[in-house]
Order: C-alpha cells, then structure tokens, then sequence
C-alpha cells in the first residue's frame, strides 16, 4: 500500500473546501433536526392525518429517536468500509422514500415504518457530518465543529416556522413531503462533495470484528463511551419534563412552555464560542468545565421559582449543550485516532441511546417514590458529573493517565 501523501493531507487541512464541508454539514444537520426534532410542532397534525390516539403519536417520536441513535452508530461502522459519497447519498436517499412513502401509507405500522426510515437515514447522516469535519481540521478544529453543530439548534429555531406556514396552506402528508424532501436534496446534494482528505482512508481490513473487540477491550475507549452516555441523561430528561418541573415549582405554565427553546437558542452561540475557546484553552478542559456548569443547573433546578433565577439556570443549560455537542468528536477523534473516524464516532453515539430511553423513566420513576423532583434531579446531578468524569479520564493521554488514576484513587478512599 502507498504511503500516506503528508503533503496533500496537510494542505487539505483548514483549506476553502474544508469550510465548505462546514456549511454543508451546517445545512444537512439544520434540515435534518429540523425535520425529526421538530415533533413537537406537528405531532397533532400527525395524530389527525392518520388517526393516531397519544400513545401511538408518542411511541413514532420515541422509536424514530431510537432508531436516529442506534442505528446511526451502527451505520457509522458499516460506513467505515465505503466511501462516503455513496454512503451520504443513501442516506439521501432514505430520506426521500421515507417522505414519499408517509404519502401513500395509511396506518399506524406505515407510519412508524416511514418514521424508522427517516430515523434510520437521518442518524447515518449525522455520523458521517460529525465524524468527517474534524478530519479536514487541525488549527481550527473546535470553531469548526461549534459552527458544523449550531446547524442542530438552527433546525429547531427555524423549522418550526415553515411547519406552521405550510399548515395554514397544504394538508400535513404535503406539507412533511416538503420539508423532508428539502431535506432529501440537501443530503443528495451534499454527498457530492463528501469525502476524506487526502491521505486518509477507512478500509474493511481496519474495521470489522476485530477493531470492534479492541475498541471494547480498551478500558479507556469503554470508559469514555459509559461517561459521554451518562452526561447526555440530563438533556433528555429536560427535553421531556422540564414544563412539568417548571410548571410544580410556580413558573407560570406560558413561560415554561417556551423555556427549552431559550436553551436551544443559547446552545447556537455555546457550539461556536465553546468550539474558538477550546481551541485556544484546550476542549477536554473548556468540554468538563461547561457538563459540570449543567450538572449545577441540574441541582440547583427544583429551586428554581423566579423568572430571573430561570433565565439564568437555563443561560447554563444552554452553554452544557452547545459546548458538548461542539466539542466530543473532536476530543474522541485526538484522542483515539482518526483513522477509522465514522467508525469510531458511531460506535460511541449508540451510547446515547440509552441515555435518551432511559433517563427519563428513571425519572419520573424516583418521582413517583419519593413524590416530588428534588431527589431524582440531585441524583441526575450526580450522574451527570460520574459521567464527565469517566469521559474525562477515558479520553486523557497517556501522560496523564497516572496522574488521574491516582486523583480517583484518593477520592473514592
């Protein structure tokens, strides 16, 4: 095999078509967010189109989030063995059949089939965009991955607005082959620039069975895998319950309607000022400084019973959101190599999913035994920093590895 052009590859790195992989990872993940988690907008126009009673509503959002999850990490790893045009390009793909086909199906199995597709494609998507971006950078890696990610916040900000404006004019079947189908273009469109720099290749003899059992025999790669799943719970139980928090500590009911979304529209700014100061300060220090500024939200949430005192705790959620999802790729790619970058980036992703499924039954669990909020969210504090911990120690190098060890050592004796 030739070796590597260095060259080439260095040449590539923070280059013009580095930034245009920025913009279209900025499009794709703007529409695609905006089309899936944006379900709260449309959900009644769904449950009226196809007759839908809640629970059926609410399980296609919750295995549409699932399959997103999973399957865009097991993706991930088959991607590894492909180029990436044609993988982006299925992934186009998908989203349009998934559009076309809710146009034609006419019962609760063909929608939840419609929605897994969406899921399905959205999530590969989502991997291949966080996953290559940091690839094309050195210099500029974390401003790079805070702007690529902001396209997540912008999709739920901005969406929501041409959902409403098709309603007042198209049926729902129209208005969701619409978007999603601008979606689909963006994909196809996208996977015609898509590809690693130069110098850099993922190849079936790199990724198969055996990088997988020594990814999972890595206690540093496990322990960074569990810690990222742990520090992601308490977004998901916002995402879910945090009206319903708000509502029992006296927020008015309007006020904490609109509360997730001031999250979402701090997370923007948080993905690209947290990725330019993790570049300059360092993004496992800026990543652990900014979970742990959301784990004292989290604490100090049931308190919450002023407006002042709400805006200020959900300033710090937003700055927890948008740093984490500017910054994980990049510190899981330096530290674990970027060789097999979707693969690894994939792998890692499907620990979420656990995050999103069961944080917030634990939840609403430890509510119902203990009949109030304060214990479960102090317990989801808690989690919260064991995770940041454990992904802090799992992506340190090696110098420091012995460092941290002893500093656990001496905390758990």
């Amino acid at each position: 095999m030739a070796a590597p052009d260095t060259a080439a590859h260095e040449r590539a790195l923070d280059s013009a078509r580095s930034w245009l992989l920025v913009a279209l990872g900025v499009s794709m993940l703007t529409i695609i967010w905006g089309v899936i988690f944006t379900f709260t907008v449309y959900v009644s126009q769904l449950s009226t189109a196809f007759g839908l009673t809640d629970l059926q509503a609410s399980s296609v959002f919750s295995i549409t989030t699932a399959v997103f999850l999973i399957s865009g990490g097991v993706f991930g790893v088959v991607a590894a063995r492909f180029p990436l045009r044609p993988v982006v390009a299925a992934a186009g793909v998908g989203i349009a059949v998934a559009a076309a086909g809710l146009g034609v199906v006419d019962s609760y199995v063909g929608v939840v089939a419609a929605f897994a597709l969406l899921g399905m494609a959205g999530g590969t998507a989502f991997i291949v965009v966080v996953s290559l971006v940091p690839q094309w950078f050195d210099a500029h890696e974390g401003t790079a991955m805070g702007i690529t990610m902001a396209g997540n916040g912008l999709g739920v900000l901005t969406v929501p607005f041409a959902w409403l404006w098709l309603f007042d004019r198209v049926d729902f079947r129209t208005a969701f082959a619409v978007v999603a189908g601008a979606a689909a273009v963006v994909v196809l469109l996208s996977s015609l620039v898509f590809r690693r720099p130069p110098g850099h290749s993922e190849t079936a003899s790199t990724v198969g069975v055996d990088w997988l059992r020594r990814q999972l025999g890595d206690a540093s790669f496990v322990g960074a895998a569990v810690g990222y799943g742990l520090l992601w719970g308490w977004y998901y139980v916002l995402s879910s319950q945090l009206v319903d928090i708000l509502t029992q500590n006296g927020i008015d009911a309007a006020v904490a309607a609109g509360a997730f979304s001031i999250v979402g529209g701090v997370s923007i700014f948080a993905r690209i000022g947290g990725g330019a100061v993790g570049d300059r300060v360092g993004p496992r220090t800026v990543f652990a400084a900014c979970v742990a500024l959301a784990a004292a939200c989290v604490l100090v949430l049931p308190a919450v019973g002023s407006r002042p005192a709400l805006y200020a705790v959900l300033v710090g959620f937003g700055i927890g959101n948008g740093t984490l999802a500017a910054l994980w790729s990049p510190i899981i790619l330096t530290r674990f190599g970027s060789d097999n970058a979707t693969a690894t980036v994939g792998l890692l992703n499907t620990s979420t999913a656990g995050a999103a499924f069961l944080a917030p039954l634990a939840i609403s669990g430890l509510r119902g035994v203990t009949g109030g909020y304060t214990v479960p969210l102090v317990a989801l504090a808690v989690v919260t920093v064991v995770g940041v911990a454990l992904f802090y120690w799992g992506t340190a190098p090696e110098d420091e590895r012995g460092v941290l060890e002893r500093a656990f050592k001496i905390a758990s004796d």
